[in-house]
């Protein structure tokens, strides 16, 4: 029997309306870093990619009815690591089309809105558990439980209701601490082929095709607090956890095997630990991969320091720093914890241009 079915929600008509087939169409990484966690640990995994295939709800439902998975999870998170709540209109589609063709399959939803606001999403939601937190050990022993019929109040980081509806929260899940060792890099085996995926038009500029594509995470979580982001709630708050540079490569390679050239890192703050960067750059080039990729980043106006760092990533296949400046208003800026002074955007600017 299959363990766990990880659907993406399709989003592409509430999140982009007319403007969908311009938009990027990108690999559910956080469902396929859980796939990778989970095939690890023995269950039985696929991922449904609802946005990719541009399912309709219905079709989603029929599909979930017909695997027969004794756990339906909706992985609500955008193609901004924070950008959640967009994906939440088509994971509420897909979570009642589930219930109302395969009432007997029990549902659960994660994702950056879901931590943010778990017992809201608990009420408001058609689903009959929500996790906070990360989720690896959350679905684990929540598979673990329905395998066997006990109770869920020791699943950690799950909310459900009693038979009244009254909802309960269980102990925090632990983070996973060996990223390297237990998720390393997204299951690409269980999702469509990465001709399937699409990159930005503008990341694509100058190249034929925006196709293939590919999404990785080099870190997780982020250690600043502005005042307009939730990425740290999945985490419990600000942090930073990465993969060896080791790993990154490997993954890399194994993506510029399967013919991708435009690749995404999707971490939340990508350009802040130097040594880390530096290390990726160095892995991309002794595996030979710089001229074969085009990487794009985010980055701060203020972590962008190291001229001879911006040189180095160009040459392992850097073309794009996205910074957070947020606002060309330097009133607005101090109002979102980016105090960041007009010369220091200018000059961090002109720095990546020149590289």
């Amino acid at each position: 029997m299959l363990d766990l079915l990880l659907i993406q929600p399709n989003s592409r008509g509430p999140a982009y309306g007319p403007l969908a087939p311009l938009a990027a169409v990108e690999p559910p990484v956080w469902a396929g870093l859980l796939a990778t966690f989970l095939l690890k640990k023995g269950y039985g995994v696929e991922i449904l990619d609802a946005h990719a295939l541009d399912l309709s709800a219905g079709q989603i439902g029929q599909r979930v009815a017909d695997a027969k998975p004794r756990l339906a999870v909706a992985v609500a998170y955008g193609h901004q690591p924070s950008a959640s709540t967009q994906t939440m209109p088509g994971a509420r589609a897909a979570l009642q089309a589930i219930w109302d063709v395969a009432p007997q399959i029990p549902t659960t939803i994660l994702g950056g809105h879901v931590s943010a606001l778990p017992e809201r999403t608990l009420q408001e939601e058609p689903v009959d558990f929500v996790v906070e937190g990360e989720g690896p050990y959350t679905l684990a022993a929540l598979i673990d439980a329905l395998k066997v019929g006990t109770s869920v109040e020791k699943v950690p980081g799950l909310w459900w209701k009693d038979v009244d509806g009254h909802p309960y929260r269980n102990a925090p899940a632990p983070l996973v601490k060996d990223l390297d060792g237990e998720m390393p890099g997204v299951a690409w085996g269980r999702l469509p082929p990465v001709e399937t995926y699409a990159a930005h038009g503008w990341h694509a500029l100058g190249y034929d095709s925006r196709s293939p594509y590919a999404v990785i995470y080099t870190s997780l979580n982020c250690v600043f607090s502005c005042a307009f982001c939730m990425i740290s709630a999945p985490f419990g708050g600000p942090g930073y956890q990465k993969w060896w540079p080791a790993t990154i490569g490997a993954e890399l390679e194994t993506l510029a095997v399967m013919g991708v050239r435009h690749v995404k890192i999707a971490d939340e703050m990508h350009w802040l630990d130097q040594r880390h960067v530096e290390g990726i750059c160095d892995e991309i080039l002794r595996r030979g991969l710089g001229d074969q990729l085009n990487i794009w980043a985010y980055a701060r106006v203020d972590t962008v320091k190291r001229l001879d760092l911006l040189d180095k990533a160009r040459r392992a296949g850097y073309h794009w720093l996205a910074l957070g400046i947020e606002s060309a208003d330097a009133t607005v800026r101090d109002g979102q914890d980016k105090d960041f002074s007009d010369a220091q955007i200018v000059k961090t600017v002109r720095a990546i241009q020149d590289a």
